[in-house]
């Protein structure tokens, strides 16, 4: 009979494609990019009266945000679970309130009983 001698941990994983992000990462740090510095070009572009001066400040905001955010994440995720982050991020925001999906966290601090209690030693009472 055949066996596996490794369980491979990270099967499940998402890759790694760029700086240490996944592709949605990725794409978050992008378009985050962009968009950003789309909207902080459109006044450059008007200002000095070339529209080809927005997208153009966009693209290049699209490309630093990439580097320092792979940078970021990459110090955020160091010997932590690749889920962490994430539960980190959704615990801050049920915590003010703000709540994502159907999930909901705890997020108050207090004792849990579960109706069971030592019964006294030394037999019956």
């Amino acid at each position: 009979m055949a066996s596996i001698d490794f369980l491979p941990k990270r099967i499940n994983d998402p890759p790694v494609v760029f700086r240490g992000m996944t592709m949605r990462e990725v794409m978050l740090m992008a378009g985050t990019g962009f968009l950003v510095f789309l909207i902080l070009g459109v006044p450059v572009a008007i200002l000095f009266g070339m529209p080809a001066l927005a997208p153009s400040i966009a693209v290049l905001g699209m490309a630093c945000a990439l580097g320092a955010g792979g940078t970021i994440m990459r110090r955020l995720r160091r010997g932590r679970p690749a889920s962490l982050l994430y539960r980190q991020i959704s615990w801050k925001l049920a915590s003010r309130g703000i709540s994502l999906g159907s999930e909901r966290l705890i997020t108050q601090s207090s004792v849990y009983r579960i109706g069971r209690e030592r019964r006294p030693q030394g037999g019956l009472r």
